[in-house]
């Protein structure tokens, strides 16, 4: 066992499938310097790996994507199964000879177990025992991978301080670091800013002070004037409720006038209304026969087309009847000749029974004449057998041929007979397809012609309904504008007579605006309501200036005036659009609300007539009902309301209202203009109805058309039935022509050859005959002179040909026999009576059909015929009602004329009492702007307390004691002037005074706004200073703590790296070594900065890390990583071929250093830096290992397929 010689150390590594290591092995004992050797591929990095995952080591740096890949498996099959596991324990002796197992399983699951002695733990368990000893997993102070050495070498400064950071573990702060000066930032940034706003503030509530002081200065003389002002509208108002008085006085004498007319007029009206009540009884009746005169035409014009079509198909139907006769009387020819072919038939079968009944018995007696004796038989039948033996093979030959001959010759005479039926079926269908091609072309000229005549007739027709149509909806759209035009006439009451004075009126103008350009003409008829509901308020709203005739200057009025003096005619208003003085639209009598409407808003008029309008009608309201008028005329805030129906509330508290002809008269001018194009606009319509013509004779011309359509198009239909029947039946003609031709194609080549074949084989049969013939002579000569014949073959012949012939003879009668059997047969089966029972029954329902078709024609006559009686009797009915009517119209219109007269003389009194209206409402429209100035001036005016003394209905009483006894005594108009221009000239003095200080007066709350906002921010600027001083200490903390961790650990490894690269580099030649050290880019943050590593091998001078040689540079990263190590040392130090790039010498060099550390006391420091640790180190070469206390030799094992481990203690054989 190896000697402790350190406070801990690896003792054994013990495996269980990881990686190449297959199945449980125990590596080790591990001595204080242990080298692992063996060949490249044995698996000496995967016994690094084993360490470094026991330790804890992330899988990414093993080498493997996941666990799983960690896992020991002979091929890619092996991977692939399920529930594999794999562990590696390191067995960890302490100082006191105890021992720790450190165990991390790989799980089925894919997942890491961690176990410290046999006791699952936690990951943060585990690490946090390692730590205890040493082992500091994060910053791997424990292990050097294959490359991390050249790593070490090319680092950068900004890399090594990184890395520094992980060894001191000042890397901890950094992200607490970076955030708290981000927030320090940002707080000197919120400071910086709240503190130029205090800068501002504080200036501008200086610059506020003095505006502030001469706003109150600016009130003071407001004051001033709201006084003179209040004075003045004081007397102003006094001045208009005197005059206003005096107006109400006169017309009230007015209205006791009119008042008596106005009950003659009721009278003459409601005689009128009695009259046109009558008249619309009538009419009422005129309509209602109207109406069923129309249905009735309708009716007659349904029944029309029904008629036509019933004439169509009558004809059809007719034809229909004769075509189908002619067809019955055919196929009732076709049955009697079935029928006596059948007979035919029957009787020939008959002679031929009877004919083979007779040749029966002639065979029968032609078998009893054998005349050869019984001796001579048997001799003949001896003779026979030997002439059969010598002629057998030409026999058999002969009967060979004989029978292809006769074989040839009956499918010679089967094919002739085919040949001849197909031929004669041939002619019969070219017979057949010149019948139907000659019905075919007929037919197709048949339905050219028609189709022609079709679309001739369609064109017409179609004519004849877009004319119809367009008739029809041009007198329907006609007959509903004369009705709406009818209507309005009504409603406009467009009956009524104009009076003189309006006609003088309209002429005048008339010719004014011919005499002068600027003349734009009444008001009546620039302008005119949106909707007829506003025609009564407008023309109240509007009063005298309904009439009035706008001008485009005064000029122009002026010579307008001259005029009509001249000529003497009425005196007008004229309207001047340059020089008329208007108050502009209060915009918000427009968001009232209700029906509340400003009646310039329901007006329709030219935009360059808007100043005409607006002085016309100025800012009155107009509303639906009283109730919602009071309360906006007579509210908190008064107003100029209309209602709807004419009732008027003025400013002042008057209400003028209540049923006036008149008025109502008036209101209807609105109307005049639109009378007079109605009128022409009818006279118009009733022009055009009349040019459209006689709507029933176009519907009747084309019910005729439709009637003529239809006939073709059924023509056509039946015409195309049956040339698509003929095309069927042609093109099935042709394909059985085309077979048969195919298959008279196919026997006559046959027919040829076979005749071919008989022909050549008839010689071959006619020797081989000749020789049997010469053969058979022979031998019968003596037999045929003892029988007394020439030859033994005339008497077979005789004998044979009678037998032959009988033979034939009834084969050919059996043959005929069959054929008319086979004939009859089919005969028989023929159905001929289905047919003619179809017909027949066809037949019979056409005739149904005409018959019921004729009854219904007859049942259309007699409904016309009725229709058209009662249309003559209710036409009759209309003109006497109509002659009534016309007498109740002349009465009406009576009635009328004397309504005309005592409107006029209404009008008169109402002139006069509209003249004074409209002083009242002069002045009361004065009265509500001087109102409206004193709401916009915030001017109070006195009113009398006490409600009891006053009207209240009057809006609100003024308490005039306060103005001076001069200013309450009625004054001539010259001294109202006077006293006008005194209160203007003090008004303006005072307003030059205030125009000319033109103060701030927001000044004086924008001050203590100010002062509140200078508290305020004073507050908010103590606070973010707090807070940047909170911030600020925590943050220098931080960074005293991460600056104190990265110092300690700086400070010890530069102390020690010069001493251990000496120790690397120092030889008996250069007893001395080289120089290290390290230098900091910043010393106030250095964690923030670069770290340059400089190293100077010994009797170099000073050069960069990138220039110095493999060699040079790997020996001086090795001191930094020994360096490192002896800042927070692990028990142990796992090393993976360090020394690939050194030289022989500098391997020895560092072999021993690493010998002198591992051999060192147990936690002791020596005097060259560090204290001494457990070695592991991986190396390929022998100057290296060869000073190790022991080898772990790996070997690859290839029976097993994995790798295997020997462990070789060397301090046996080390020489003292």
């Amino acid at each position: 066992m190896p000697h402790l010689t350190s406070p801990g150390k690896i003792h054994r590594l013990e495996l269980d499938n990881f990686k190449s290591y297959k199945g449980f092995q125990t590596i080790g004992p591990f001595f204080d310097f242990t080298a692992i050797i063996g060949p490249n591929g044995a698996g000496k990095s995967n016994l690094m790996d084993a360490i470094s995952f026991v330790l804890g080591v992330r899988t990414g740096q093993l080498r493997g994507a996941q666990l799983r890949d960690l896992i020991y498996s002979f091929d890619d099959s092996e991977k692939e199964k399920k529930g594999r596991r794999a562990f590696v324990r390191l067995v960890y002796q302490l100082a006191n000879g105890s021992e720790l197992l450190f165990t991390r399983t790989i799980t089925s699951a894919g997942g890491s177990e961690y176990k410290i002695d046999d006791r699952v733990v936690t990951w943060d368990a585990y690490n946090a025992k390692l730590k205890s000893l040493g082992i500091l997993v994060k910053a791997r102070n424990f292990l050097v991978f294959q490359g991390d050495v050249e790593s070490i070498a090319s680092k950068n400064p900004k890399e090594l301080t990184a890395l520094l950071e992980q060894i001191s573990g000042s890397d901890e702060y950094k992200r607490e670091y970076e955030e708290l000066e981000e927030k320090r930032a940002r707080a000197e940034e919120k400071s910086a800013l709240i503190y130029q706003k205090k800068r501002t503030i504080v200036m501008e509530r200086k610059q506020k002070k003095e505006q502030k002081e001469e706003a109150e200065k600016h009130l003071r003389l407001q004051d001033q004037l709201k006084s003179l002002k209040k004075e003045h509208f004081l007397w102003q108002l006094l001045n208009i409720e005197n005059d206003i008085a005096k107006a109400n006085d006169d017309i009230e004498a007015e209205q006791r006038s009119r008042e008596g007319i106005v009950h003659e007029l009721e009278n003459y009206e409601a005689e009128a209304s009695k009259k046109k009540k009558e008249q619309a009884r009538y009419l009422k009746e005129i309509a209602q026969c109207e109406k069923k005169i129309a249905e009735k035409k309708n009716k007659l014009d349904k029944i029309q087309p029904e008629l036509l079509k019933l004439k169509e198909e009558t004809s059809r139907i007719t034809s229909k009847i004769k075509s189908t006769g002619k067809e019955l009387d055919k196929k009732n020819v076709e049955k009697r000749k079935h029928a006596d072919e059948i007979k035919k038939l029957q009787n020939d079968l008959r002679d031929l029974n009877k004919q083979l009944d007779d040749l029966q018995e002639k065979i029968q007696e032609g078998g009893e004449k054998l005349q050869l004796a019984d001796s001579q038989v048997e001799t003949y039948h001896q003779i026979k057998e030997e002439a059969g033996m010598k002629t057998a093979k030409l026999r058999d030959e002969k009967e060979v041929l004989d029978r292809q001959q006769h074989a040839a010759v009956e499918a010679q005479k089967n094919l002739e007979e085919n040949l001849q039926q197909l031929e004669s079926r041939k002619q019969e269908l070219e017979s057949q397809e010149k019948q139907m091609q000659t019905r075919l072309k007929k037919i197709l000229d048949a339905v050219v012609k028609n189709k022609d005549e079709l679309i001739q007739a369609k064109k017409e027709q179609r004519e004849m309904h877009e004319k119809f149509e367009d008739a029809r909806t041009k007198s329907t759209k006609l007959k509903i504008r004369i009705s709406e035009v009818e209507n309005q006439l009504r409603e406009l009451k467009a009956d009524r007579h104009e009076n003189e004075r309006d006609a003088r009126l309209t002429q005048a103008v008339e010719t004014l605006m011919r005499l002068f350009p600027g003349v734009h003409g009444r008001m009546t008829d620039l302008c005119r309501p949106t909707q007829k509901k506003y025609n009564l308020a407008v023309t109240v709203a509007m009063g005298r200036f309904m009439d009035a005739v706008v001008v485009e200057d005064e000029h122009t009025g002026k010579e307008c005036i001259k005029y009509l003096k001249e000529q003497r005619l009425p005196p007008q208003t004229f309207i001047p659009l340059q020089s008329v003085r208007v108050k502009p639209v209060t915009e918000k009598l427009r968001t009232f609300g209700g029906t509340a409407k400003l009646i310039f808003d329901v007006i329709q008029f030219d935009p360059a007539l808007e100043k005409a309008i607006l002085f016309a009608v100025g800012n009155t309201l107009v509303c639906d009902d009283l109730g919602e008028a009071k309360h906006l005329g007579w509210g908190s805030e008064r107003f100029k309301v209309v209602t709807v129906d004419g009732i008027l509330l003025t400013k002042s508290g008057t209400m003028t209202g209540g049923t006036s002809g008149g008025m109502e008269a008036r209101s209807h001018k609105w109307d005049d203009k639109k009378i007079e194009g109605l009128k022409k606009k009818k006279e118009g319509y009733e022009a055009e109805l009349e040019e459209l013509g006689s709507i029933r004779e176009m519907q009747l011309k084309e019910s005729e058309a439709s009637g003529r359509i239809s006939g073709l198009e059924k023509k056509i239909q039946y015409a195309e039935i049956e040339k698509k029947s003929i095309d069927d039946k042609l093109s099935k003609l042709k394909l059985e022509k085309r077979n048969i031709e195919e298959e008279i194609g196919h026997i006559k080549p046959e027919l040829l050859q076979l005749n071919k074949a008989i022909a050549e084989r008839s010689p071959k049969i006619v020797s081989l005959e000749k020789r049997i013939n010469d053969i058979v002579d022979r031998i019968y000569k003596k037999f045929s002179e003892s029988v007394g014949v020439e030859n033994i073959r005339e008497y077979e012949e005789n004998q044979l040909s009678a037998a032959q012939h009988i033979a034939e003879q009834k084969l050919r009668l059996r043959n005929q026999q069959s054929k008319l059997k086979y004939q009859l047969e089919y005969e028989q089966k023929r159905d001929m009576e289905s047919r003619i029972t179809k017909l027949e029954s066809s037949l019979n329902a056409l005739k149904n059909s005409l018959k019921h078709i004729q009854e219904k024609e007859i049942e259309l006559k007699s409904a016309m015929e009725k229709a058209t009686d009662e249309i003559d009797h209710w036409k009759t009915e209309v003109q006497e009602w109509k002659s009534k009517s016309e007498d109740c119209e002349k009465d009406i219109q009576d009635w009328k004329k004397k309504i005309s007269v005592a409107t006029t003389n209404i009008s008169k009194h109402n002139r006069q009492i509209n003249s004074k209206e409209t002083q009242i409402e002069q002045q009361n429209s004065r009265r509500q702007d001087i109102l409206e100035k004193c709401e916009l001036e915030h001017i109070s005016l006195p009113t009398i307390s006490d409600p009891m003394e006053i009207d209240s209905t009057q809006g609100p009483a003024f308490d005039f004691s306060q103005l001076s006894r001069s200013h309450q005594q009625n004054m001539r108009p010259s001294e109202r002037e006077k006293l006008e221009v005194e209160f203007k000239q003090k008004i303006g003095a005072i307003v030059s005074e205030i125009e000319r200080t033109a103060p701030n007066l927001k000044a004086l709350d924008q001050y203590e706004a100010l002062q509140e906002k200078e508290r305020v921010i004073s507050k908010e600027f103590e606070e973010a200073r707090n807070e940047e001083k909170e911030i600020t200490s925590e943050y220098n903390r931080v960074k005293q703590s991460r600056y104190e961790l990265f110092m300690e650990a700086f400070n010890h490894i530069s102390s020690n790296i010069d001493k251990i690269y000496k120790q690397l580099t120092k030889s008996p030649t250069h007893p001395l070594g080289g120089t290290a050290y390290l230098n900091l880019d910043n010393e106030d943050e250095p964690f923030l900065h670069g770290i340059k590593y400089t190293a100077m091998p010994p009797t170099k001078r000073f050069r960069d890390m990138e220039q110095l040689s493999g060699g040079e540079k790997t020996v001086a990263a090795l001191a930094l990583l020994f360096s490192i190590h002896s800042y927070k040392p692990s028990p142990f130090f796992i090393l993976d071929e360090v020394d690939a790039a050194l030289d022989n010498m500098n391997v020895a060099k560092v072999a021993g250093f690493i010998r002198s550390k591992s051999c060192e006391a147990a936690g002791q420091v020596n005097n060259e830096g560090g204290s001494g640790f457990q070695s592991i180190v991986i190396s390929l070469k022998d100057s290296f290992y060869d000073k190790a206390q022991a080898l772990v030799g790996v070997y690859r094992d290839s029976d097993r397929g994995c790798s295997r481990t020997l462990t070789f203690d060397l301090t046996k054989y080390r020489e003292s």
